[in-house]
């Protein structure tokens, strides 16, 4: 079973006294819902907007970006605000206005994320967005600075299509093993191949007695006999069979295998996965590290 939602792990060192108290807290979102669990309650029914609206957002939204960049969190955050009242469909909206209530550890910045999740829950910044709202969830005291560690995102494998793996397999033994992301098994079927026909088409010499009739010059019949030497592949056909074979098997398997990969790709899609990303936290007093898993 997936785990959607975001799930934070948090450990805390504490210097306050002699001994270190260490605390756990974990938050943890509904399984295979589309938003945190938090979230479910934070977010009505978002209705769409007129274009005039949209442009109006805009405008506003424009000002309170030029208010944030100067440093002017509260008329930023009161802008922000504004445009969202008028056009809350607008994800880039939420995520500001997110990121300014962030700024004051105000907790309606939760709300916003989660706004900003409903809106475009696949958006490059969902991950970052979740991992946030599960902090906010902590309710870290103020003055806790919070660093994220990236952590990069393991690049998905194509796989290619069950139909072209089994022909390319049969043309050359071995290239449906080699396309579906596994080279030594695809060396190993082109060496098991050609070593059967290397084998088949072997040849050996072979030497006969040929008796020959011919007529002398006074037309008297005689006959006579010669040794040749000729070659044969005598495993011709096993050799060729057994290579054959080799490269259907294999081809059949790679097919299979391909099959197997996007099916089991489409259900993980389908389903979520889970992503983990460790984070550290530093308070006056108190050293964390944490695991945001979503």
């Amino acid at each position: 079973m997936s785990l959607r939602g975001t799930t934070l792990i948090l450990i805390a060192i504490t210097a306050a006294g002699p001994g270190a108290a260490r605390a756990q807290v974990t938050s943890t979102g509904s399984p295979g819902a589309a938003l945190p669990s938090r979230c479910v309650s934070m977010v009505g029914s978002l209705t769409p907007v007129s274009d005039s609206a949209k442009s109006r957002a805009q405008i506003i939204a424009g000002r309170a970006q030029a208010a944030s960049i100067v440093g002017d969190n509260a008329a930023a955050t009161a802008l922000y605000q504004q445009a969202a009242d008028i056009n809350p469909t607008d994800p880039s909206i939420a995520y500001a206005l997110g990121r300014e209530y962030e700024a004051t550890h105000d907790q309606r910045a939760m709300r916003e994320y989660c706004r900003f999740l409903a809106i475009n829950p696949g958006a490059a910044e969902a991950g970052d967005v979740r991992q946030r709202i599960a902090e906010l969830a902590l309710a870290l005291p103020p003055d806790t600075t919070v660093v994220r560690i990236p952590v990069a995102a393991a690049p998905a494998v194509h796989m290619p299509s069950p139909a072209g793996v089994f022909l390319g397999g049969l043309v050359i033994p071995g290239l449906g093993q080699m396309t579906t992301h596994r080279p030594l098994a695809g060396v190993l079927v082109l060496a098991a191949s050609g070593g059967a026909l290397a084998y088949g088409l072997q040849s050996q010499n072979k030497t006969s007695v040929v008796t020959h009739n011919a007529t002398d010059l006074l037309g008297h019949p005689y006959t006579y006999q010669t040794t040749e030497t000729h070659s044969e592949r005598p495993y011709a056909a096993a050799g060729i069979g057994a290579a054959a074979g080799i490269a259907l098997i294999a081809a059949i398997e790679a097919a299979s295998h391909a099959h197997s990969a996007r099916r089991a790709a489409a259900d993980q899609e389908a389903s979520g996965s889970v992503s983990a990303a460790p984070l550290l936290a530093f308070g006056p007093r108190s050293i964390g590290f944490g695991l945001s898993i979503h």
